[in-house]
């Protein structure tokens, strides 16, 4: 089993986390980066020592993942290993002590499912996998785990060919959001899915899918169910074989989707909340963001999805709804802890906050630099730049104002000529006003005397 250097260096910062004495340390390496592949090097370590090793995940198509990855090693399911969905796994462990829990993306293992199986073995070292360790509920990792490891970010990953480089475009279709209310945090799916379910945004997404996207294999994520579905009826009436599966797809149906579509029978596949997390295609090169979201978490895992590295790969993503100027650009460094809550600051997803659009090449890029990283155009300041320079040049009137009127006030010497300018202001009583000036100007002389 060969590994990659980074992935050597987080074996080792485990092995030097337990040693700290630790027991529950987080790896953190980004989507694709070969947590399963670790995970096997470990569990066959674990097993080479005659200790038990439980690996544990949220959805029956990760589990066969694990399986298929943990064969390819020559690691299989036996008398020292046992990879569980986590909703049966309470039930089937009566006979099984594990001295190892791998819990993969363990961003959920705050849940009462998980928490169950970890207290069940309170004696176990537990390893937590996951791109984004992070809950929207705002919830701390650290109420679980002990440690957090991280060893290389995307950009790096990038530049060493275990992830592809890509294009982002973020098209503005024509909707607004900002009367959607939320619920746990997130927008609520059914009023997204009456927002997005038009004729005008289902033709957009079409046009535009032509338009960058024809002919790849492609991860298309919808709000709900029935947007899921009726996004994949419109791919079809346009002559593409685009097919839609969920959680309630029998299993047999479900494997035999995601291998049509591995091996590229299927062209587009629709779903809701079913493949956003640990989904393995690495020749899927493009996503289409369909679900407009207040997670860091949620948009990381289903934006990189198509960023699975191979020769001569570079993927695209089209966010149709604005997630990049919520959260910036998927591979942007973010800081992550096991205290921390991360914000989305930006619900509305206004442009130019997170991320800009270029005007020439339409790509869109970090930050709000004029420069576009990938045509050169000048797209000039930014909507935020534009209004900060109205609001400092409305400033710079009004100082004006106030000193051009205090000058006036300077040059008029008599009573008279004061009650005339408090006339021309519109003053109340510019008799008073006046007399008030007058009453200032020689309490200062004696003062001065």
């Amino acid at each position: 089993m060969e590994l990659r250097n980074y992935q050597i260096k987080a074996i080792n910062s485990l092995r030097q986390s337990f040693r700290d004495g630790h027991k529950r340390p987080i790896l953190r390496l980004d989507c694709g980066a070969g947590k399963t592949v670790i995970s096997a090097w470990i569990t066959r370590s674990a097993i080479q020592k005659n200790h038990n090793v439980l690996f544990l995940v949220h959805l029956q198509e990760l589990k066969q993942q694990t399986i298929d990855t943990f064969k390819k090693f020559g690691i299989e399911i036996g008398e020292h290993l046992r990879i569980e969905m986590i909703i049966t796994a309470g039930n089937k462990m009566k006979d099984f002590e594990p001295d190892l829990i791998i819990a993969d993306e363990c961003n959920f293992a705050l849940s009462k499912s998980w928490l169950k199986v970890f207290n069940r073995f309170p004696k176990a070292q537990i390893i937590g996998l996951s791109a984004t360790p992070i809950r929207l509920s705002g919830e701390p990792m650290g109420a679980v785990f002990d440690d957090l490891i991280e060893i290389i970010d995307a950009k790096e990953l990038i530049k060493l060919g275990n992830l592809c480089d890509y294009d982002y475009y973020a098209p503005k279709l024509n909707f607004d959001i900002k009367d959607v209310k939320t619920r746990a945090g997130d927008f609520q799916a059914e009023m997204l899915e009456q927002i997005l379910s038009k004729p005008k945004i289902y033709g957009d997404v079409l046009s535009y899918y032509k338009k960058f996207c024809q002919g790849r294999k492609t991860i298309c994520y919808c709000t709900t169910i029935s947007h899921s579905v009726a996004t994949a009826e419109e791919f079809k009436k346009a002559g593409y074989n685009a097919v839609h599966f969920d959680g309630n797809t029998p299993e047999k149906k479900r494997k035999q989707i995601v291998e049509e579509f591995k091996n590229g029978k299927i062209e587009i596949l629709c779903n809701c909340n079913l493949i956003s997390f640990g989904f393995d295609v690495p020749d899927c090169d493009c996503v289409l963001l369909l679900r407009p979201t207040q997670s860091l978490a949620l948009y990381i895992q289903q934006s990189m999805r198509c960023l699975r590295g191979r020769p001569g790969k570079r993927a695209i993503i089209l966010d149709f709804v604005g997630n990049c100027h919520r959260f910036g650009l998927p591979t942007d460094k973010q800081e992550y802890t096991l205290t921390g809550k991360k914000k989305c600051d930006n619900k509305n997803a206004e442009p130019e906050v997170h991320a800009r659009q270029c005007n020439q090449c339409f790509k869109t890029y970090s930050g709000t630099s004029p420069i576009c990283p990938y045509c050169g155009f000048n797209n000039g300041k930014t909507r935020a730049e534009i209004k900060q320079d109205e609001k400092a040049e409305l400033e710079r009137i009004e100082t004006i104002k106030k000193f051009e009127k205090k000058k006036e006030v300077a040059k008029a010497k008599s009573l008279e000529a004061l009650i005339e300018i408090g006339k021309e202001r519109g003053y109340k009583n510019p008799t008073y006003w006046a007399k008030m000036i007058i009453n200032s100007r020689e309490s200062k002389k004696k003062h001065t005397k």
